[in-house]
């Protein structure tokens, strides 16, 4: 299915598999694969491309386990994205999120923008080429991002898990960093006085039961 003109994407998934990509061409696409009992439901609204996936709802309007579907979607690499699952995983490349999320369940990006990721009883694992006032949180699950470059500042707090950052050269960061139950690393960085070029903007990173590293790539 092609959408031309669209200007928002919003995607959730109840026991999916979500996959998006950033393209060059002017419309975005979807296309999805249902294993079992699931719905893939796809509107537009004016400007904004709305999909939706979820089991079938079953007797007493309860949810079956068994089904689920793959979805992929591409999306002009400027538009802007919001994705959800439960249960489910999302990938992505060279995608301008708003924010990503996932219950019991990883993220993987690549090569993304990024203003929030969220995630309880997974893993978030992501690669921004850019990032401004980024909020990163997870509960129960460990953390790891790599920053290429940073015009905000930037809040990464895990409960349960441990926490890896990676910033670039052209991060001009200064770097907070406080734990519970946990170490405190620096790679690369100075651990007396933790700044990366002019220090213009604040990292926060905070854990409690477990490690931190920061790291410049």
């Amino acid at each position: 299915m092609i959408f031309e003109n669209v200007r928002e994407v919003e995607i959730s998934a109840v026991n999916g598999r979500v996959e998006i990509e950033g393209w060059e061409n002017d419309h975005a696409e979807v296309s999805y694969t249902v294993h079992g009992e699931a719905e893939v439901e796809v509107e537009r609204k004016g400007g904004k491309l709305i999909v939706r996936e979820e089991p079938k709802k079953k007797f007493l309007n309860l949810f079956g386990k068994s089904g689920w579907a793959e979805v992929r979607v591409r999306v002009p690499r400027k538009v802007a994205v919001r994705a959800s699952t439960v249960n489910g995983e999302i990938k992505a490349k060279n995608v301008s999120f708003e924010k990503v999320s996932t219950v019991n369940g990883r993220i993987e990006l690549e090569d993304c923008n990024a203003g929030e990721i969220s995630n309880v009883n997974g893993r978030v694992r992501a690669h921004l080429a850019f990032a401004k006032s980024l909020k990163v949180g997870s509960v129960n699950g460990p953390i790891e991002v790599e920053i290429e470059e940073l015009e905000g500042n930037a809040k990464i707090s895990t409960v349960n898990g441990h926490i890896r950052v990676g910033l670039s050269d052209f991060c001009d960061a200064t770097i907070k960093a406080g734990r519970v139950n946990g170490a405190v690393t620096f790679e690369g960085i100075d651990p007396e006085n933790p700044v990366i070029g002019t220090g213009d903007y604040e990292v926060k990173v905070s854990t409690v039961n477990g490690d931190i590293t920061v790291e410049l790539v």
